[in-house]
């Protein structure tokens, strides 16, 4: 099965978890970005920006934190990372400070504080119905060596 093929299954699927890693991960790709785009304008938004995508990284991907070396510290704020009350409450506090910045002026960041946004509703959603933490195979997942090994082949 390739990674398309993976990607569908995964999103013909109605896990709302799996959805929410999905926006978490195209929120971090927005953060970096954009947080990039407007580190000149607005240096303290773009430095959270920047901060949340390092963070969304390692919470979304397990493999990261097999490869990257880090501290005792940051590894257990990740675990704290398996609930996914926690992930939403942290992804609505990011999409918040975000939005805060819209206060500020116009900028390129509404797009990471829309994806944000999603990405706490779809965990909270998760969150309502009881679901597993199930991450992405196509992400990283569970069998993410086995996907690649084929895809290979």
């Amino acid at each position: 099965m390739s990674f398309l093929e993976t990607l569908i299954d995964e999103l013909k699927s109605g896990k709302a978890g799996i959805y929410a890693q999905w926006s978490a991960l195209l929120s971090g790709l927005f953060c970096l970005l954009f947080g990039i785009m407007s580190f000149l304008g607005m240096l303290p938004f773009a430095i959270c920006a920047l901060i949340f995508f390092v963070v969304i990284l390692f919470a979304e991907i397990p493999l990261c934190l097999k490869c990257c070396p880090t501290s005792p510290t940051f590894d257990n704020f990740i675990k704290k990372f398996e609930n996914m009350y926690f992930r939403a409450a942290a992804y609505l506090i990011m999409a918040v400070i975000i939005w805060l910045s819209l206060v500020w002026g116009a900028s390129t960041l509404i797009l990471p504080a829309l994806t944000l946004s999603f990405t706490a509703i779809f965990y909270g959603i998760a969150s309502f119905r009881h679901e597993e933490r199930e991450a992405s195979i196509a992400a990283g997942g569970k069998n993410a060596a086995v996907l690649a090994a084929r895809s290979f082949v």
